[in-house]
């Protein structure tokens, strides 16, 4: 297949389930944060959706591309879209094929020329997420000249880990597991708005230290937690008796075994016990014992990987982490 054997129509609101049973069953790199029903969950007129599908000629759908549109220093620029963590292409299984991908891609810089974009940044799927290895579409992007930055994810893959989690661990994370224990520290769910808003105010203390305040808004928890994300997302809390002292939000991605730590934090006052170290063991103790492989803890980068947080990164190696790089591609569009 060439680019003139296929063509992009932009996204319609019609085309909602034929798009998320896309991304979810025919594609080799869609998961449930590029569907429409989580890119949904945004406001209107939170971004500029320019979402596209790709047909052959004969009208099958062979692959989407969740985006936004945004306008920088008097620059168009298109973006997997903004209302995810990463995206970029998604390519059907049966398309997935240097001669289609490349077609692709042509297809979309053509696209991009004729709507006058001036730049495109496509953040792909992670491997550790993905179906099947990106190798092809990172070779296709450089083979259309695109350039790439990385950011640096750390995440444990149980494959490469000693079956005692503990013993994977440093030492020090290994004395302040055990100090939470003495201190008899439990974990368990969490399901009511009740508990979720006390979970969403330690993590905004927890960001504010950082001047920086959680992606989503309370509201959007509880929509993740009991509507739109009830079999996706899971929240949990640490408590010392009643009291909340520590949480996470976890994505899960069971059809390929992964899940992600979206967030973790700690309330202030209990830095001696260390229970956010605590809740890097109980995700990874309660997602191994439900058969999840691949264990995520997020980019340790800012600054499209300019910089580097040292301690962020040494913290999260302490629990026997391995490293994976996220690249995100971009262009400028000429002619």
């Amino acid at each position: 297949m060439n680019s003139s054997d296929c063509y992009i129509q932009k996204y319609q609101e019609k085309e909602y389930e034929a798009w998320d049973k896309f991304v979810l069953e025919e594609s080799v790199n869609g998961t449930f944060l590029q569907t429409r029903k989580f890119l949904n969950y945004h406001p209107k007129d939170r971004f500029r959706d320019d979402s596209l599908l790709f047909f052959d000629k004969k009208g099958h759908l062979i692959a989407t591309c969740p985006a936004c549109k945004e306008i920088e220093k008097e620059k168009k620029v298109f973006y997997s879209h903004k209302g995810s963590t990463y995206g970029g292409l998604l390519i059907g299984k049966k398309y997935y094929n240097v001669e289609s991908v490349i077609a692709i891609i042509e297809q979309l810089d053509i696209y991009l020329k004729n709507n006058k974009y001036d730049k495109v940044y496509l953040k792909i799927t992670p491997d550790i997420f993905s179906k099947k290895r990106s190798d092809l579409i990172q070779f296709a992007l450089e083979y259309m000249n695109y350039q790439s930055y990385g950011e640096l994810n750390l995440y444990v893959p149980f494959n490469e880990y000693k079956a005692d989690i503990l013993s994977n661990f440093s030492q020090g994370k290994r004395t302040n597991i055990h100090n939470c224990e003495k201190a008899g520290i439990r974990i368990q769910q969490l399901y009511s708005q009740n508990e979720i808003s006390i979970f969403y105010q330690i993590l905004s203390e927890t960001l504010a230290k950082y001047n920086i305040s959680p992606i989503h808004s309370i509201e959007e928890l509880y929509d993740f937690a009991n509507v739109r994300l009830r079999d996706e997302c899971e929240f949990y809390g640490a408590y010392i008796e009643d009291e909340m002292i520590a949480g996470s939000m976890m994505f899960i991605f069971e059809p390929n075994k992964s899940a992600h730590a979206q967030y973790l934090c700690a309330k202030k006052g209990f830095e001696r016990l260390s229970p956010m170290s605590y809740m890097y063991y109980s995700m990874l103790k309660i997602m191994k014992e439900r058969g999840i492989e691949k264990v995520s803890w997020g980019i340790t980068t800012e600054n499209c990987g300019r910089y580097l947080n040292m301690g962020l990164a040494k913290s999260k190696e302490a629990y026997g982490s391995s490293y994976l790089v996220n690249r995100t591609y971009y262009k400028e569009i000429t002619g």
